[in-house]
Order: structure tokens, then C-alpha cells, then sequence
């Protein structure tokens, strides 16, 4: 176990960032909220179409659970991967160079390493690869990639997929608080830190 910490540490990155610990929550908490409204836009306004019903949208199931067709489902799940991959990826790379909305509103941006601008195959595994599909519960459009994934395969996927991605994010908080770059997997894995707008 020692030998393993020891290799886990030397991987570790010592830069200290310019950016604070609470700049960067308050980025997030902004693109949770923000990104998790614009991304399950698509799912409400389909169920509240579709059904004509003006209780609160939980989840995929409820198309199939209602007796309407899965097809829903599938359309509003994709529809919100589409929403998520514009403000996850288009906007950063396209609108505000290397931010999402909360990044820009708090002055911060994502880089390469070498504190150049990002490029688009670094943003998609930063934001999709890492974020989406790893980190699974740092964002909301998580959860309807696993219900769509349910309910193609009939296997009850939110479990099983559930527990690793909320152990990897708490990790990847606990890299952001205790390390002095601040940096989370999937600023790891895409070769990308977080910096002050201004800083560049």
C-alpha cells in the first residue's frame, strides 16, 4: 500500500495554481446548476409536450412508466446530451476560449498545461471523457446517459455505474482541496489546469 501512495504521489502534480480553492468551487457550483438546467431543458419540454402534464419531470422512465414510448425517452435523453455538449464543449471552445459560463462569470479558464489555449480533442476529453463519463456525478447529464443506457439494455445500470463515478469525484474534490495545483482527474487525464483569466 505504501509503494502505491508513493506512485500516486510522484504522479501528482506540486505546481502551485493561481487560482483559489473558492473561485474554482464557486465555477463549478454555477456550471452544476446552470449546466444541469440548460441540459435537462430538452427532457422537460418534451414531457411537458408529450404528456401535457405540469407536475415536475424526475427521469427518463417516466415516458415508459406513463405508457407513452420509449422513443421519447431516447429523444429527450439525446437532446440533452446535444444541450450538454454545447455547454460543455461549444461554448469553451467557441464562445469564451477555454470557459464555460461559470469560469468566465468567476475570471478563471481552462489550459493546456503549458498555458496554452485548448483545442478541441483536449476540451472533449477534459469535459465528456472525464467529467461526463468518469466523473459521473460532477454533472447532471450524467444521470440520462445511464437511464438512456438502462433502458436500451434493460439492465439496471445507475447502481453499478453510480458508486465508481461518485467515488472518482470525491476524489477528484479531494485532488482540488488538498493539492497545490488544484487539479481534478480530469484535469489529469486531458493535460489541462485551471488558471486566472488574467494570468495569461
Amino acid at each position: 500500500m505504501h509503494k502505491l501512495w508513493g506512485k500516486i504521489k510522484s504522479f501528482i502534480n506540486r505546481e502551485p495554481s493561481n487560482v483559489s480553492i473558492s473561485r474554482r468551487l464557486l465555477a463549478y457550483v454555477i456550471d452544476w446548476f446552470l449546466g444541469g438546467i440548460v441540459t435537462g431543458l430538452p427532457a422537460v419540454l418534451i414531457y411537458a409536450t408529450v404528456t401535457k402534464r405540469t407536475d415536475m419531470f424526475s427521469n427518463l422512465y417516466i415516458f415508459a412508466s406513463l405508457g407513452y414510448s420509449r422513443g421519447w425517452a431516447y429523444l429527450a435523453g439525446a437532446l440533452c446530451f446535444v444541450t450538454a455538449i454545447i455547454y460543455y464543449v461549444y461554448i469553451p471552445y467557441k464562445k469564451y476560449n477555454g470557459q464555460t459560463i461559470g469560469k468566465h462569470l468567476v475570471k478563471i479558464k481552462i489550459v493546456k498545461m503549458d498555458h496554452s489555449d485548448l483545442d478541441l480533442k483536449t476540451l472533449f476529453i477534459r469535459q465528456i471523457i472525464g467529467l461526463v463519463l468518469i466523473e459521473e456525478s460532477a454533472v447532471i447529464i450524467t444521470s440520462y446517459l445511464v437511464q438512456m443506457l438502462t433502458l436500451i439494455s434493460g439492465f439496471y445500470f445507475e447502481y453499478y455505474l453510480g458508486v465508481p463515478g461518485r467515488i472518482l469525484t470525491i476524489i477528484s474534490g479531494i485532488l482540488i482541496l488538498s493539492t497545490a495545483s488544484h487539479r481534478a482527474i480530469h484535469d489529469y487525464i486531458s493535460g489541462t489546469t485551471v488558471v486566472l483569466e488574467d494570468k495569461i
